[in-house]
């Protein structure tokens, strides 16, 4: 790099008035890669210097004190025509600029850009996280205050990305360059470039596609094993026994009563070929006693078995460590794989005309998104997104590189040979155990099993959520987004499309295919620009009447009510309008078809499956609209709702009778597991849900852990009903509850909420008190997605995450980094919410209780989930607070109390918990 550069550093606290202001400043200038320079500031950030008291402050607090404004020459020297380097600095520049009175014109890189594209696969790109990931600490640098670790830290990681830059060829560069406008970070690419050029002139340039090679041809025959495989089931019970291969194989492995239960239970429920129920508790090892008689089944059978998982770090845990260690351990080998849905691949052909097309993409964090695939490209063997980190952009830019796209065919597509989708697909057919999602499982039921290869026993694992998800997925949901994607696939005015390669392509089609009357093909084929111009500006008109139908709220209903009232009667035209139009442009697709009936050219057979294709995609978003319109449907609930965008959704009431008939009756063996799946004891409501009989066999598996032992649970005894009246009033004794936790808890703690709007009022108020005492606070919806969130907070046990719906299960946090887990409310529904509330006057138009066959038990299943956030090992220590006294107080307390894998708990003010709080801490029991 021919500049001197400057990494800086700037730690912020807030005054008492809530202004945020610098607490320590650091920079080193470096020159050839040798420091040539650096300086260190701290001020005190809660002490406001005046001539008058500035004589009486100690000799150490003047030194702490002292102004940053004052050293502004001193700063500025350090600066001087340097390019300035930081790690998410934006905004700390800025209090820089601020507290100098000087606007710098430097150049500005920001490592934490950099790192996002040249180490795309990373789940966080905080400073602590890269250092250690990496490996870039220092033991020299212990010693040095926050800022100046840190300026360093910065270096580098500004380092590691180039020297990673450095690995690539001039093509890079080339395909990155109309990326890079307009972007502060332009300069670094342009002299990594520069510097390849100069250092390494013969480096040959690929033109082509630049991918990961693969770790193995793409049909490869898989060899396994001839070993002979055990016959008996006792082999599978013994190998969770004492002395048996786990515990011999597996270093720190225990042999665990409940666990070889499971196992056993299971390998009954595969060879007797019937259906099991079971509740495993934390700690059992529930993935162990599924996989190995799952993999013994399938190897000793050749049948095939599929494994549902509900998240994807449960995948992710399946695939990447147990998995890895059953391979080590059995006597025999075996084939796994995971299957996606097509959208979690990236589709070559569409990242292609990405790269051909990049005046489409405007939006910086999209362009930025742009660099990192570049880089992942060259590293991923999946092309699956979820190993990419979540960057801006990126999620916006998915739905034109992924494999869910009309034109899509992976067999006829010139990128078969190297298609992250037909890889994944091939390896999935060859597996003897394959797992997938909850979501894809019911994909293969809505397409009449056409998307996973035939099997016939099945494994779902987090099998708590699955009526959710068979709510979610046999449902429908149209956005304006949605149509207009499928308009613009089919034309657009400028860029790629259905119609414009076909269009460009009709001459040679001509040749090869004289037979078909492309003249009446060509006519057909012009009216489709005028009708898809049509359909987006009808659908643009309609969800602009949902706008206002919908108002302020974030959800509506269609019911029977509604039509009597003046807006209806606009909607039936408007969805009737639309429906018409969406009609005309099939009616094209269905005359392209028909001109091409007879001929059998692999040209004909092609377009004929495209055709298919966009038909299938505007036949659905009709469905969706008449269902729109169909409020007489008991059993069918249509409704509005505003989440980052408006969506038009539908969903079955019950599908109980769906599982049953496509599920439970097709399949031999299906099991069901999950640590909370009962209700006192009981299995009827989940048993009745899914629709299977209550005579299925069914089983609790009790944790091994001693939560009597290991955590208290407190009950804040009153504290619902000592809530002042105003909500802002609320939010600020709620955020003074769980500060006063915190603090005791020196962080360490998740809090837990029921309602975004109250979680993010809570953040505004705790953050800057937090900081103040050096506790860092995390909000979901506020500091990323779930995953990063959560890797941040692992590594800082002074910390505290704030989360909703989503956190209240699936995190797997052991160790002291979460001690303390506070339960805001308890997690019932909103009554209101238009399934919820559906569902209600369907039980209660069989004379049924909602509370109690819907309502309560959801809520009791979530509580469990939340309460188990909690112990994760056998070490684990700490305390659950709720602070919701109705379990107390109302009557259905009992129902939440009795399914806890807790004897006793404690309960009484607020002033007995920090008491108990302090307790803790100091070791007493």
């Amino acid at each position: 790099m021919h500049k001197d550069m400057v990494f800086f550093h700037i730690e912020t606290g807030f005054l008492e008035g809530g202004q945020e202001k610098i607490r320590e400043f650091a920079a080193l200038r470096i020159h050839d890669g040798q420091v040539q320079k650096s300086c260190f500031f701290q001020e005190h950030p809660k002490i406001e210097i005046n001539n008058d008291d500035y004589d009486e402050l100690s000799q150490n607090d003047r030194t702490c004190a002292i102004s940053l404004s004052g050293k502004r020459g001193e700063i500025l020297d350090v600066l001087k025509e340097a390019v300035l380097i930081s790690h998410q600095g934006t905004f700390n520049l800025q209090i820089l600029e601020k507290t100098i009175n000087s606007y710098l014109v430097n150049d500005y890189w920001d490592t934490y850009e950099l790192a996002r594209i040249f180490f795309p696969m990373m789940q966080d790109y905080q400073l602590s996280y890269l250092a250690e990931y990496l490996s870039l600490g220092n033991d020299e640098e212990e010693d040095l205050q926050l800022a100046e670790r840190k300026a360093y830290l910065t270096w580098r990681v500004f380092e590691a990305c180039k020297d990673k830059g450095r690995q690539y060829d001039l093509s890079f560069f080339d395909q990155a360059q109309v990326f890079l406008e307009g972007w502060s970070g332009k300069g670094f690419f342009d002299d990594l470039r520069r510097e390849i050029r100069t250092q390494f002139p013969e480096r040959r340039i690929q033109t082509d596609l630049v991918l990961a090679p693969a770790p193995e041809g793409l049909f490869a025959q898989v060899q396994t094993s001839h070993r002979q495989i055990p016959d008996s089931i006792e082999w599978v019970i013994k190998s969770f026994s004492q002395g048996g291969i786990l515990e011999q194989s597996l270093p720190g492995y225990e042999c665990r009563f409940g666990q070889m239960k499971m196992a056993k239970l299971i390998a009954e429920g595969l060879t007797s070929a019937h259906h099991v129920v079971v509740e495993a508790g934390t700690g059992t090892g529930k993935s162990f006693a599924y996989l190995l008689p799952s993999l013994w089944f399938a190897r000793k059978t050749g049948n095939k078995v599929v494994i549902a998982t509900h998240t994807i770090p449960l995948q992710e845990q399946l695939q990447k460590k147990d998995i890895p260690m059953l391979e080590k351990v059995l006597p025999f080998s075996f084939r796994t794989s995971v299957l996606k849905g097509k959208g979690n691949y990236c589709c070559l052909k569409n990242w292609l005309s990405c790269l051909n097309n990049p005046s489409e993409i405007r939006v910086r964090d999209q362009k930025l998104a742009v660099l990192s695939i570049l880089i992942w490209l060259r590293e991923t063997h999946t092309g699956d997104i979820q190993e990419l980190s979540k960057v801006p952009g990126l999620m916006a830019l998915w739905p034109n590189l992924n494999a869910d796209h009309e034109m899509c065919n992976p067999s006829k597509c010139s990128k078969a040979g190297v298609c992250f989708l037909l890889r994944a697909r091939k390896k999935a057919e060859e597996a003897d155990v394959l797992i997938v999602n909850h979501s894809l499982l019911f994909s293969d039921l809505k397409t009449d099993y056409n998307v996973l290869p035939e099997h016939h026993q099945l494994v779902i694992d987090e099998a708590h959520q699955i009526y959710q998800t068979a709510l979610q997925n046999l449902g429908s949901e149209l956005s304006l987004e949605m149509v207009l994607r499928t308009t613009e696939s089919i034309y657009r005015k400028t860029g790629p499309s259905f119609y414009s390669s076909l269009k460009v392509r009709l001459g040679s089609l001509s040749e090869r295919v004289p037979a078909v009357a492309w003249d009446t093909f060509a006519k057909h084929l012009e009216t489709i620009p005028e009708l898809c111009l049509k359909v987006s500006e009808q659908a643009k008109e309609l969800f602009q009447l949902f706008e206002r139908i919908l108002g302020p709220n974030r959800t509506f209903r269609f019911v029977p009510q509604h039509t009597n009232l003046s807006w209806w009667e606009l909607l039936l035209i408007q969805i009737e309008n639309l429906t018409g139009r969406i009609k005309s442009l099939s009616v094209v697709f269905q005359n392209l078809t028909s001109a091409l009936n007879g001929e059998e050219a692999d040209e004909a057979e092609e377009l004929r499956y495209l055709f298919a294709t966009h038909l299938r995609e505007l036949q659905q978003i009709q469905e969706t609209l008449a269902l729109a319109v169909n409020v007489n449907d008991p059993k069918q609930v249509t409704w509005l709702e505003q989440s980052a965008r408006l969506y038009l959704k539908s969903s079955p009431i019950e599908v109980n009778e769906i599982l049953r008939e496509k599920i439970f009756k097709r399949l031999d063996t299906v099991i069901l597991t999950s640590a909370t799946l009962s209700i006192a004891d009981s299995f009827n409501h989940f048993l009745q849900d899914i629709g299977l009989p209550l005579s299925t066999k069914t089983a609790v598996v009790d944790s091994p852990f001693d939560f009597d032992e290991q955590m208290k649970f407190y009950i804040l005894k009153n504290y619902s009903h000592s809530l002042p009246s105003s909500d802002q009033e609320k939010v600020e004794r709620l955020s003074e509850t769980i500060l006063e936790i915190v603090k005791r808890m020196q962080g360490r703690t998740l809090v837990l909420f029921t309602a975004h709007k109250l979680l993010q009022e809570t953040y505004t108020l705790l953050q800057p008190r937090l900081t103040n005492i050096n506790i860092d606070t995390l909000a979901q919806g506020i500091h990323g997605e779930r995953t990063s969130l959560l890797e941040t907070f692992k590594r800082n046990s002074r910390s505290v995450l704030l989360g909703a719906n989503s956190f209240w299960e699936g995190i797997d946090i052991p160790g002291e980094t979460l001690s303390c887990v506070i339960l805001v409310k308890l997690p019932f529904w909103p009554p209101s919410l238009p399934l919820i509330e559906a569902r209600s006057e369907f039980l209660k138009s069989q004379g049924r209780d909602p509370f109690q066959e819907l309502l309560l038990p959801e809520a009791v299943i979530r509580f469990k989930q939340g309460f188990g956030r909690l112990i994760r090992s056998k070490e684990d220590r700490g305390f659950v607070v709720l602070l919701d006294d109705r379990v107390l107080a109302k009557y259905y307390g009992r129902y939440f109390l009795n399914s806890l894998p807790i004897k006793t708990h404690l309960r009484g003010d607020d002033n007995l918990l920090y008491e108990k709080i302090q307790e803790w801490q100091l070791g007493i029991n």
